[in-house]
């Protein structure tokens, strides 16, 4: 089966898109600095893993934080440089020369929405460790793992959903 060529369009970023953006760019920063203010008084040993209740079930080396930050640098800037060629993307109506646009736009509107939201994600689970450690925290709590089905699966499903009204 070959697959079809499909148009390749210069869109220029939305205000919402925009606003994403800075967001992500925000949680970056956040992460940055807040693992900075707590790392000298980290102990050596952190949480580095939590179960499905939220609790702490593995612990490791405060240098894991510096793995979670690269994780989270590494994926924004592959989405970052991924949403610059939505004509790559896989879509789930036929991309026409009328439909283009607007399938485009909206498939780069929700890859700046998840990008915000698992920028967000990894700077909260960071958060997180540092105040179990400070014992402010017993781990994630309960919610958070449903937070996180939530936020990871209605973000792509509302723009599927949203693909499939457009020309």
């Amino acid at each position: 089966m070959k697959k079809r060529k499909l148009p390749v369009l210069k869109i220029p970023l939305s205000r919402l898109e925009i606003f994403f953006e800075v967001i992500a760019a925000a949680g970056i920063l956040y992460h940055l600095l807040t693992m900075l203010h707590f790392w000298p008084s980290l102990p050596e040993t952190i949480p580095t893993h939590f179960g499905i209740s939220g609790e702490p079930d593995g612990w490791g080396s405060k240098n894991t934080l510096i793995l979670l930050f690269a994780l989270n640098i590494f994926l924004y800037l592959m989405m970052t440089i991924l949403n610059r060629f939505p004509h790559t993307f896989n879509y789930v109506v036929e991309i026409t020369e009328k439909n283009a646009w607007e399938q485009y736009y909206n498939a780069r509107l929700m890859m700046s929405s998840m990008k915000a939201e698992i920028v967000l994600l990894f700077a909260y689970i960071q958060w997180d460790i540092f105040q179990v450690v400070q014992g402010n925290a017993a781990g994630l709590g309960q919610s958070f793992f449903w937070v996180f089905i939530a936020v990871m699966t209605v973000s792509p499903l509302y723009f599927i959903w949203r693909s499939r009204g457009i020309g």
